[in-house]
Parts: C-alpha cells; structure tokens; sequence
C-alpha cells in the first residue's frame, strides 16, 4: 500500500479542495483569505489591511488593561435557611479573637490600677511620715490641774476643834455656837457671849483650796491658789477696797505658825455722835493649800466692855494654833 496524503493539486480543474494559485475575489464579507503559496501574496496591494503598518487602527488597546484592586467582600451572614459551611470556624475565630482583646484589655487595666495604686499609697505613706516627722511636740499646759502630794481634800469641823476653856477664857463667858455651813473643803464656826458687860464673838474659818488656772500668779496648784489668797486678804486688810465696811488695819507678820501667818488689829466705828466702837483681831494662817482664819472681837462701848486688844490678840492667837494642829492631822493626797 502506498502513504496516504494529500493529493497532488491540480490547478486547471476548478472547484478542486486543494489550494490553488490563481487568487480568487476575495468575499465582500469576511477577510480575505491568503495562500502562503499565491503569487499575489508578495503585494502589499493584496495585504490586508491589518497586515500593512498603520493601515488601520486598532480596535482593541494594544495590551491588557489593569485589573482594578480585588475588593475584600465582608462576609456576608448567610441565610437561617441555608447556614455557611464555615460560619462555626468564623465565629469561633472571631470569638478568640475577642476573647485575647478583652484579656489584653484586662491585664493592661489590672497594671495601671496595681501602678497608680502603688503611686497613691507611697503618696500617703510618705505624707504620713511628713506629717509626724514635723508635727510639733504636744505643748505641756504650764498650770496644775489636780491636787498635789501633801495637799488636803478636807478639812475638820471648825465647831469641834476649838477647847472648851479656850472659848472660855477668850471670850469671858459661857459661849453659844452656830455654825453656818460646814463641807469637806470648807467649815466655818461663830461662838457669841452676850452678857452685859461683855458682848465678845469668836469666828473659826477652815478652807482648803483647790486647783485654779485662772490664778493671775503661781502654777494654778492648790497650794498656789491658797498662796494667792492669803495675799489677797493680807492687801485688803492694809488697805480695804474704797467703800468697804471696815477701817484699814495693822499688819502684824507671825513667824513659827504655819507658812504664813499674820496678825490684823482694826476698830470699828459704826454711827454718829457716840458711835459703837468694837475692837478686831484676826490672825490669817496658811498652811499648804489651807487657809485658817480666827478672829475675836469685843464691843467696848454701850455699856459694854471693857476689853485689852492684848486679851483679844491672845485668844485669837490660841484659836489659830488649835484649828492649824487639827488640819494637819487630816489625811493628805500621796
């Protein structure tokens, strides 16, 4: 058998399949169709007209144009009747994702509290220091406000210490007593005789003092405040404030009685014309925080009397000794 091929071309007889080298009119419709093998292929004239440089121009850009950017799509939910395939592994993503935020958020909040927290602290802490460390030293008040060792609470009954004979012999007479107030830190005691010729009285006074800031000297202490008025009572019985019922009197200092002791002679004077006279001696004792005060006095006029301003003095004197011996005997603050 021989190779099958193309059979040979036969130019003279049209209608033949093969190609053939006479070129035909080209159709009105289409391009034209062109045989490598033509003999007319070799003209330009025969050239297409997109086969000849710049015959026409080109319908189409010369190369591809650009692709715009891919736009990323959000996801869209997908229908409740038909659920993605992968909507549990977004929404899984998304919830860890969420989920390390929130934690990171959280663990940032906790170390600004923990930091500022510690900043406060060590702000107050250091102010604290401050604050002690110049805070002045608590101001010790300079006054005594309680009753010091060797002071007296109370003091006696001034209507049972004086002797009966010595009421007897400084008042000339069988005495009557009353006694207008008598309390712990404070007793007072008047013996009278009334029996013509003798008109005499005895006071017994007994008071213990307590504290007082408001003492314009001294510590504000008992003693100090008894200090104070002793002074007091000694200035006014030299001198007797303007208007008083009572002449000025001399001052006699009594050593060995007490702390402090002084005698005061006065004369009273009371009316016009024949004016009743009486005749005064008091003698002022202190002892610690207690003031003794005992007095005896006589009217010399009237029909009464008469009566030695030695006599007076004396009984004074001896009232004085008996209440200061009773005091001491009372208990003291230890």
């Amino acid at each position: 058998m021989t190779e099958q091929g193309y059979p040979p071309r036969r130019p003279d007889q049209p209608g033949r399949t093969g190609r053939l080298r006479t070129s035909q009119e080209p159709s009105r419709t289409g391009w034209q169709t062109l045989d490598a093998f033509d003999s007319g292929a070799q003209s330009d004239t025969d050239l297409p007209p997109w086969a000849v440089p710049g015959g026409i121009e080109p319908i189409r850009p010369g190369r591809w144009a650009a692709r715009p950017p891919a736009v990323e799509l959000a996801d869209e939910p997908a229908p409740a009747d038909e659920p993605a395939a992968d909507q549990p592994v977004r929404r899984r993503r998304l919830s860890a994702g969420h989920t390390r935020l929130a934690a990171a958020r959280r663990r940032r909040s906790q170390r600004r509290l923990v930091t500022w927290g510690g900043v406060a602290a060590g702000i107050v802490v250091i102010a604290g220091i401050i604050l002690y460390l110049t805070q002045p030293a608590a101001v010790r008040s300079p006054f005594v406000t309680t009753l010091q060792k060797g002071e007296f609470r109370t003091v006696p009954n001034a209507c049972r210490v004086v002797s009966a004979a010595t009421l007897s012999q400084s008042l000339a007479g069988t005495p009557k007593s009353f006694q207008p107030y008598n309390f712990a830190t404070q007793s007072e005691c008047t013996f009278t005789v009334d029996a013509k010729p003798t008109f005499r009285v005895m006071n017994a006074t007994l008071q213990a003092y307590l504290p007082a800031a408001y003492i314009a000297s001294g510590n504000g202490s008992a003693t100090a405040t008894a200090a104070y008025t002793y002074y007091q009572q000694r200035q006014q019985f030299i001198k007797p404030p303007k208007h008083a019922a009572q002449p000025p009197a001399t001052v006699t200092p009594i050593a060995g009685l007490g702390q402090q002791a002084l005698s005061a002679v006065q004369v009273f004077r009371v009316g016009t014309g024949t004016p009743t006279v009486t005749d005064r001696v008091t003698v002022l004792v202190r002892y610690r925080n207690v003031l003794i005060t005992a007095s005896v006095e006589a009217q010399v006029s009237g029909g009464f009397g008469p009566a030695s301003i030695s006599d007076l003095q004396a009984g004074a004197l001896a009232t004085a000794r008996q209440l200061l011996a009773a005091v001491m005997a009372e208990p003291t603050v230890s």
